[in-house]
């Protein structure tokens, strides 16, 4: 049994007429008659009487139509809301992103999304670059924020900010101004572990200037990274994003560093075994406006332009290994 025999037979009853139907559905009379007489012969019964006006149904027919016409009318009310996007709008896109995006941006970002889809749902995930590639990588995630994706995941990603990276250290101390990535080998460090994306660019940038980091405590949590260097345990290496409040409030202190290698790449990631739907095309437009205001505003600071030229030039651990899309 096809679908369009089931739409032909609920013209013919709703129009008590072969030929009034195929009128209304634009195809020959000889055609319809066809598809009735088809339909009839796998139902092994007669549907419908015919009399001098026209047909009228029979009771077998009576039974067909009250069960097809119900299944056509949720298959119509399916198409229709498929057309519509209407599913789409009443759905939820689960987003992950690091403790700096997510002091930043995250409220505005929430707030942003119930105003634009009232009948949707955001869920959203705050954790370590490590742990989120995870989760994109395992379908977990519809979406994630990630820094310096390098390690050959399966994931498609766009880039969202080129983010300078900082000197955290407590108020009052003797310098100021710029530093060189000497001094990470020079004084005591609290750092996330290797296998974290902010790790991999300090280490990379160490490397490259031949600089042994003291590396006293190794942390996943920015709040207590911050609270230990409050404390003056040691120094440690963040985004001015997650501590500008701190520095505002003069709690802690945020120094840049004159090496270019000390600037992370952040980039939105999606899994390439789920489907991009408008949803979260919409939650990437949000993210990505979101960004570019607050980098403007001095809250998040790096470049959001000309990206795509970056990643191009990056080195082939990056480029080869990850779907890179330009923004």
């Amino acid at each position: 049994m096809e679908i369009s025999e089931l739409r032909y037979f609920r013209e013919i009853a709703a129009a008590g007429s072969l030929s009034r139907a195929a009128a209304h559905l634009a195809i020959s009379q000889p055609t319809l008659s066809r598809q009735l007489k088809k339909l009839e012969t796998e139902m092994r019964t007669e549907l419908f009487y015919r009399h001098g006006r026209g047909v009228a149904l029979t009771p077998a027919g009576q039974r067909l139509l009250d069960v097809a016409g119900s299944a056509l009318q949720q298959l119509d009310a399916v198409k229709n809301e498929l057309q519509s996007r209407t599913l789409d709008e009443i759905g939820e896109v689960t987003i992950g992103t690091p403790p700096s995006i997510a002091a930043t941006v995250g409220a505005d970002l929430a707030t942003a999304f119930a105003a634009t889809h009232p009948k949707a749902r955001l869920r959203m995930h705050e954790s370590f670059s490590g742990v989120l590639l995870e989760w994109i990588e395992t379908g977990r995630l519809d979406l994630a924020v990630l820094y310096d994706a390098r390690r050959g995941a399966n994931i498609l990603a766009t880039p969202l900010l080129l983010e300078d990276l900082f000197l955290i250290e407590a108020p009052g101390g003797p310098a100021t101004g710029p530093v060189d990535v000497g001094e990470l080998g020079a004084r005591p460090c609290l750092l996330p572990s290797p296998g974290n994306g902010l790790r991999r660019v300090v280490d990379a940038a160490c490397w490259s200037e031949g600089v042994h980091p003291q590396v006293q405590s190794e942390i996943d949590c920015v709040a207590a990274l911050k609270q230990l260097v409050e404390r003056g345990v040691g120094c440690s290496v963040l985004p001015f994003g997650a501590v500008h409040r701190e520095v505002q409030e003069g709690r802690l202190s945020a120094r840049p560093f004159r090496s270019p290698a000390m600037r992370a790449m952040l980039v939105l990631a999606t899994p390439p075994s789920k489907q991009v739907t408008p949803l979260i095309r919409s939650v990437i437009g949000m993210l990505q406006t979101e960004v570019r205001r607050l980098a403007t505003a001095g809250v998040l600071r790096g470049d959001t332009h000309d990206l795509g030229a970056w990643y191009r030039q990056a080195p082939p651990e990056i480029t080869n290994k990850t779907a890179i899309t330009a923004p």
